[in-house]
Parts: C-alpha cells; structure tokens; sequence
C-alpha cells in the first residue's frame, strides 16, 4: 500500500495580504473612489463635532462591517480590521479607518436633521440603483398591459431588554446607556422594556430599499408614513415614472383615513386592509356580499384558495377625534373596496370570519379595469415576500444589531447596511443583465369561483345572538332536534336545518317572547317525518317552531331583522368597469440571485496592498501648527477631511490575483492596479 508525502513549508506573515473578507468591500470601495462617489459622501455625511474622524471615515468603517459577512460585533470586526486599517485605508484616500471606539463616539454626534436629508442619495446614489429601476424587468404589467412600480412599507420593531440596575447611595446615580435609543410602545409578538421602530421601504420588483429610517417607541404616527412617501414620490420621479402607474403595498395599520390621505395628497394609488370593523356587520356590506359573484385569486397554490369581488365604491369617514399633525381635521375618502374569502373554522386572525368563510375587507386605490379585484388581492397577498427579504436582510447584515446607542447613529448604520445591500443587487444586475425586453403576458381567463354556497352569508349578528341562547332548555320538548354549534343553526328530528324568520310583538309570558323559526315553502314536503311533526296537509307547507327567549333578547332581534330586511339606499356605489384583455404580471426579477451572482466574483480572489507614504514633518510637542492650533479652535468639516486625507505623493500598489471578471469590480480607480489572471 503507498502512502502519500506531505510537504508543509512555512514562511513569514503576509503582512501586505488583505483577509478574505474585506475583499468585496476593498473592491467596491476603490471603484467608487474612481467614481468620485466617495468624494460625494464625504460631503452628504456630515457630523459636526470638535475634531476626530469625520463621517467618511465612519462611513467607510461600516461599509467594509456589513460588506465583511461577519456575524461578530465592531469590536471583533475590528481584529480583523484593525492589522491592516493602515493598508485598506490608503485605497479609499485615508491614512488610516477609525477604530470601534473612535465610530462609536463618532455616531453619538449623529444628528437627524443633517442625515435625513441625505437618506435618499446614500440608498439611491451610492449603488445606482436607477439603472437597475428603468429596466422593464422588474415592473409589474397590469390587465392593460401598462407598466407599474410595486413598493412596500411595512416597519419593524426591535425591542431591547433591561437589566437590573441597582441603585444606592453608595453608587453612581443609575444612567442606562439605551435611554435614548427607545421608548415603551407596543411591541407585538416581540419582547422587551423598551423599543424603536424602523420605517423601510423597498421596490418590491428589484428588490432595492428606497428609504430606511428609526423612530423611538412606536414611531411618529402618519408622518413616518410621510417620509417613506415621499422617497417613494422621489425615486419615480427622479426615474422619470408617472405616479399614477406606482403601487404601494401597506400592512393594516394604514387602513384608516389619514394614510390614504397622505397616500392621495402625493397622487400615490395604494392598497391596504380597510380597517373598519363595523363594516363586517352591516346589513348593505353582508347584501353586496350575498350578490357578489366570486372570482378565483392567483397565488402560489401554497396557502388557503382565495376569492376575492368587488364590492363597490365607498366613502370612509375619519374618526370623530382623528386630526393632522397640526391639529386641523381630515376629510372623508371614497375608496375602491375589495372582498377577499376563503374557508375557515374558528376565529379569523384578520377580518371576521363569517358563516365558515373568512372574510377581509381591502382599500384598494386603483382602477379597476387595470387592477380587477382578483388580481389586486394577488398583488397584495405577494407582499409576504418581503418578509423573506426581512430574513435574508437579517442573515447577511444583522441589521436589528444595536451599533450605536444614540438614534440617529442607528440609522446612519442602518443606511449603510441596506446600501451594500443595494450595491450588491445592481452589480449582480450587471455582470448578467437581462435584455431590455418586456416580458409577455397572457390573455386573462374570467373563471368563477363555485365553492361559495348560494345565500351566502347569513347575518353574523343574528347567528352570534342565537348561539348565546341555552338551546338544551329550548329543545327538551322537542325530541330529536338539536343546536349545530358548527353551523349554528337548529335542525329538526330529520336533520333539516331552521331559519329565524319573525319575533313575536309582544311577550308570550312575563319576560319572554316568542322567537319563530321556519322552514322554506315546500321544504318539509318529502320529509318522513312530516306526519309526527305537524298534522296540514296543504301542499308546500313548512314547519315553524316557536321558543321563549328574554324579551330583551328578543327586542335585539326584532330590531336586527328589521335593519335587515329594510332596504334602504345603498352606501356602496357598484364598480362596472370591465377588466382589460391580459393577465396581470408580476416583476419575475430574482434580487436573491443577482446578490449571489455579485457575491461569486470574489470568490478565490487574493489581494495584496502597499503603501508607500512621503515622510512626515516631525510633530513638535511644545509648538502649535498655526493660531488655529494655538487658540484650539473648533474643527470645520474641511479640517476634519482633511485630517486623516492620504498625502500628496503618496503611493498605493495594489496587486490583485483573480479570474478576469474581477477586475469589472475594480473600475477605472486612478491608482496602479496589477490585475493577474485566474491564478489557477
């Protein structure tokens, strides 16, 4: 049997080598300095403070953490970091990147009204995602075959717990380092003392964040909304896409007046549940349900089957003690309202469930001839998407990480995160675009839903009272009859079922008054026990039953089968519009694999990085530089960029070992660049 040799040779330190995983930050970073992007971050990012790094330098730290794919916190990062901040800091034009400690300070000087302004640019401009968004890829085409942008709002909370923190005379006075991250506020499913809120928002087609930014508690009401909206307005805009054609996607904590206020004021069309309760027990609502004809919603065939109808336009009022954020009054909204159903037993978790059908109710702002009822229910319901983005955002940057405690350093970070995640997206787009060629739709087919039963549904207000009734008292002279709990309905000896049809005028004893229950005209005709039952013989005769109940209960009663059966004129005006020809397409556009076709390049690269700096002028200890150093002077922005600036004369070698698609990353960056083959 032969046996291998092995032959283990050892050499000194590769102290020019850059670690694996900065190499996707390095290249990135050194192309966008060729692109005098960095240079425009230098001047967006501002933080004002006495001297220290300035918001490149902090900018670049973070870029190069979340790019790494470490799951570690700064501090970690910054071991791996730290050995070559002094070579990786060159390609970027700085001496040298900031440490964890000097970021942290840094991002406590943060401030909302400098950063704010820039959010925009720091997502949008810094990856180009623009390119990316005129593509006719990653549209959605509606019935008319008209190009839409699809984009979600749906915040997030994260929740931070306090320890114990004990307090004494003998202690420092109790200060938590989270006092101004959060506030109390309602956490949902998530535990915690207190929380902050991220309000992001994401183009649904291509899968690039448009706006990201944090609020304390639960948030800023209608104006987080707002922002988000106007990043929306921005990004077509700028695109150079009419409004009209832009769909947003919000969860149901916008289904009320002031948010499709904000929505309409920035000619923004949107969809959301239609948070009106009521609305599931009124009379005209359960009439246009019974006379809807139900229409199949395309999914994915792995959830409950949908069906989904119009059921008119209706105008919404705000609520008696709903204002503006300055205090004035909002007005009513007419919306488009759109039904959505499938089966269900026991309680819905949204909407009401009605009669064994879940029913959700939907303000859908589009036209109806381009967005029939069905397909806006697909297009709503493809908004659980996002929530695998959500994952995917978690895995890969771990954005619920707290990096700063100060706010507005937070969001600086967040910002950062989700623009490598942009990056990532348009350079993948990139190295393998799609042809710019619209994508085909097919001709739509009106199928009809036929699993919904006829008469459907009965009244919830009368089928909720009578289940409240001790039906064994009411039944124990009447022998073989029973309550269905299922159904909620009574069935006679031959398991026939009986409807509440009349309640008596007046009390049939002290307290009580007669409820009368029937059966339809001829409904007992071919019954076997029609003769044991009751004794006419008239043809198409039907049984009635009669049982006391609590008057008061009864009053309730009569006053609902009043309400129902009085037809009054209908709140809901009909939606006639017929659909267009095609098939509604959503964007068939793969983020996920654009980020993992961007994320292979870097695969068995090698990098190697010197730097050659003019010699300094020695630092005198006891003499000031100028006045400006005499008199310690407050540090301009300028100072502070120009503090850690690479020096003039100053020399990078940069030598790269990789396969030929890798040097696209690099781009035109002005330095001396030596790009080797596969080194296989």
């Amino acid at each position: 049997m032969t046996r291998p040799t092995l032959d283990v040779t050892f050499g000194p330190e590769d102290a020019a080598r850059v670690p694996d995983c900065l190499l996707e930050g390095v290249a990135v970073l050194a192309s966008l300095l060729g692109q005098e992007v960095l240079e425009d971050v230098g001047e967006k990012v501002q933080i004002r403070r006495q001297g220290g790094f300035c918001g490149l330098d902090v900018w670049l730290f973070l870029w190069l953490y979340f790019s790494s794919g470490l799951t570690c916190g700064l501090r970690k990062f910054w071991k791996v970091l730290g050995p070559v901040s002094r070579l990786v800091g060159p390609v970027m034009g700085r001496k040298k990147l900031p440490s964890p400690a000097s970021v942290s300070r840094a991002l406590d000087s943060v401030e909302h009204e400098l950063l704010r302004p820039r959010a925009s640019w720091l997502l949008a401009g810094v990856a180009g995602i623009d390119e990316l968004l005129r593509h006719p890829v990653v549209q959605s085409y509606d019935a008319n075959g008209e190009g839409w942008h699809v984009f979600d709002v749906d915040p997030t909370v994260t929740t931070l717990r306090h320890r114990a923190l004990p307090s004494g005379e003998d202690l420092p006075a109790p200060r938590r380092r989270s006092e101004q991250t959060g506030a109390p506020g309602y956490s949902g499913r998530k535990r915690g003392d207190i929380q902050f809120r991220r309000v992001t928002t994401q183009h649904a087609g291509s899968g690039a964040w448009v706006h990201a930014h944090l609020a304390a508690g639960n948030g800023d009401g209608v104006v987080d909304l707002e922002r988000a909206l106007d990043a929306i307005a921005e990004t077509v805009d700028r695109v150079e896409h009419t409004r009209s054609r832009v769909l947003v996607r919000m969860d149901g904590e916008y289904g009320n007046v002031p948010w499709f206020t904000a929505c309409r004021e920035r000619k923004l069309p949107f969809i959301t549940r239609l948070n009106r309760p009521a609305l599931y027990e009124d009379p005209d609502v359960l009439a246009h349900l019974r006379a809807a004809i139900w229409r199949p919603v395309p999914d994915s065939r792995s959830g409950p089957q949908r069906a989904a109808t119009d059921l008119g336009v209706l105008t919404v009022l705000p609520g008696k003690k709903t204002r503006r954020p300055d205090g004035t009054t909002y007005e009513p909204v007419t919306v488009r309202v759109v039904a959505a159903i499938f089966p269900k037993s026991g309680a819905a978790k949204r909407g009401r469930t009605i009669d064994g059908w879940q029913v959700e109710l939907f303000a859908v702002d589009l036209p109806a001839d381009a967005w029939p009822a069905a397909d806006a229910m697909s297009a709503y319901f493809g908004r659980a998407g996002e929530e695998n983005r959500f994952a995917q955002e978690d895995r890969e940057f771990g954005l619920d990480r707290i990096i700063s405690y100060h706010l507005p350093g937070q969001e600086l970070a967040t910002l950062v995160g989700l623009s490598v995640w942009n990056l990532r997206l348009v350079r993948g787009f990139q190295l393998e675009r799609p042809p710019e060629v619209r994508p085909v739709q097919q001709l739509r087919r009106n199928e009809v839903d036929e699993r919904v039963p006829q008469a459907w549904p009965r009244d919830p207000v009368l089928q909720h009272t009578l289940e409240g009734l001790d039906w064994n008292s009411l039944l124990q002279h009447k022998p073989g009859w029973r309550w269905d709990t299922e159904a909620s309905e009574i069935h006679c000896a031959d398991g026939r079922p009986m409807t509440l049809t009349s309640v008596r005028p007046g009390e049939h004893a002290s307290g009580r008054t007669g409820i009368i229950f029937r059966r339809p005209t001829g409904g007992c005709d071919d019954c076997t026990e029609r003769t044991d039952c009751f004794h006419s013989n008239r043809p198409g005769a039907a049984k009635h039953a009669q049982f006391a109940v609590p008057t008061a209960l009864a009053a309730d009663l009569r006053e609902r089968l009043v309400r129902v059966r009085t037809a009054g004129p209908s709140r809901i005006a009909p939606v006639d519009t017929l659909p267009g020809k095609r098939a509604v397409l959503h964007s068939l556009f793969l983020p996920a694999s654009a980020r993992q076709a961007f994320g292979s390049v870097s695969l068995r690269a090698t990098v190697h990085i010197q730097v050659e700096l003019p010699d300094d002028k020695p630092v005198l200890r006891l003499v000031a530089r100028d006045d400006a150093d005499r008199q310690r002077r407050r540090c301009t922005r300028a100072d502070n960029m120009a503090r850690f600036a690479l020096p003039d004369g100053a020399k990078v070698l940069i030598q790269v070992q990789a396969a030929p698609v890798y040097q696209r990353l690099w781009g035109d960056t002005g330095q001396t660049k030596t790009a080797v083959g596969d080194s296989s």
